[in-house]
């Protein structure tokens, strides 16, 4: 005779087997959910093959590198959801993160800066989009031309290198001789530069040092009149080094476009005819930026891969950590960033969301010793700072 308690606990057992070997019911809502689930889930792993497959063969799967910390931020929030239903399902979305896990250092740092009061013969290096010192652009912080401001903060970073985008200098004009202005206030004997633009003479990539400057050039893309990057062979205490200061192509998308501001009344027909033709010009933007860097990235590397010193590659890659320009730059080299950076690193700070788009990229025989993006908004960009020896080189 089985007594009544026991009888229960069987009872019991039975139907939460019962309940474990029968199907899940899912309502409409469920499978919608795996649905949009499995989409974030293929879009996450299509920003992975973005750093890899060049806009030149696939134009875009660029889309999925820029929206990596959305789908990163989705597939979380799955994870999240599944586990507090109980659901199995959650195991996709957590595979699809754990293989992007060595990404994420490209995104976010702890911050770790070392100590380097001891080191021997430091050098540091500086790179600023100065944005033609916000001449054109006043709304930051009310400057109608930020060029003494930028300048009496690049004054305290006590660099030995600097390197400049968007610099605006007019040899045959006066008031706008910021080359020599800069070299003389920034105590740097030396410089290199170029202007690179065909629209405008005023513009240049800049590099000025404090070290002799032993050899100049230019980095182009074959048969293209635009000049994207500069670098110079600077002789130090005992060794040389290779600087290079770079713009690569951006998406030439201005933030005073009407449609970026107030948008469009999508339920007239005219508006909806507005907001496609809108779309399609943007598509077309960023596929051009998307190719053109492509094609700025491999001119770049090949001459970086020919030159006969350790390099230092710093500029604007107007391009996030994950894309095929950073990857492709960043093989054989180390990111100051990832040694010693802190938060996310947001350096574009103008009026559309970014992280980081400006890196200090270096030759591994080079340790990294402190790191710094500068919170100043004197330019749609911080300027970021990184601290070297130059006993690493000598081995």
């Amino acid at each position: 005779m089985v007594s009544y308690p026991l009888k229960k606990s069987k009872n019991f057992l039975t139907k939460v087997k019962k309940m474990l070997n029968s199907k899940p019911r899912f309502g409409l809502l469920g499978y919608l959910l795996r649905l949009i689930n499995g989409f974030v889930i293929f879009a996450l792993l299509g920003s992975y093959f973005s750093q890899w497959i060049s806009p030149q063969v696939f134009w875009p799967i660029a889309f999925l590198g820029l929206t990596y910390p959305i789908f990163v931020l989705l597939n979380l929030y799955f994870v999240l959801h599944w586990l507090i239903r109980r659901r199995r399902f959650y195991l996709f979305s957590l595979i699809a993160l754990v293989l992007g896990f060595p990404i994420i250092g490209r995104y976010f740092q702890f911050g770790a800066n070392s100590t380097f009061e001891n080191i021997s013969k430091p050098l540091k290096v500086v790179s600023y989009n100065v944005h033609v010192f916000d001449r054109y652009h006043s709304k930051y912080d009310g400057y109608l031309n930020a060029t003494d401001e930028i300048l009496k903060i690049m004054e305290t970073q006590s660099g030995d290198i600097y390197c400049f985008q968007e610099f605006f200098h007019q040899t045959n004009n006066p008031k706008h001789q910021n080359l020599p202005l800069f070299k003389k206030t920034l105590a740097t004997k030396y410089s290199c530069q170029q202007n690179y633009s065909s629209r405008n003479t005023s513009l240049y990539l800049v590099i000025v040092s404090k070290f002799p400057i032993i050899k100049r050039g230019t980095v182009e893309v074959e048969g293209s009149p635009e000049i994207f990057g500069v670098y110079a062979d600077i002789q130090l205490s005992d060794s040389i080094i290779r600087v290079y200061s770079v713009h690569l192509e951006s998406y030439q998308i201005s933030g005073n476009y009407p449609d970026m501001k107030s948008g469009y009344d999508l339920t007239s027909e005219q508006g909806q005819m507005n907001a496609k033709k809108t779309s399609v010009k943007m598509a077309h933007k960023f596929k051009r930026a998307f190719v053109a860097r492509s094609q700025q990235v491999e001119a770049l590397k090949k001459n970086i891969d020919n030159s006969p010193y350790p390099v230092i590659v710093a500029g604007d890659f107007n391009d996030t950590p994950i894309s095929y320009a950073y990857a492709q730059i960043s093989r054989n080299l180390d990111d100051a960033y990832q040694a010693n950076g802190s938060g996310t690193g947001q350096t574009y700070i103008g009026p559309y969301p970014s992280f980081r788009i400006d890196y200090i990229l270096h030759d591994t025989r080079l340790i990294n010793y402190q790191f710094e993006t500068v919170k100043v908004k004197l330019s749609d960009h911080y300027p970021i700072a990184a601290t070297f020896s130059e006993a690493d080189l000598n081995y």
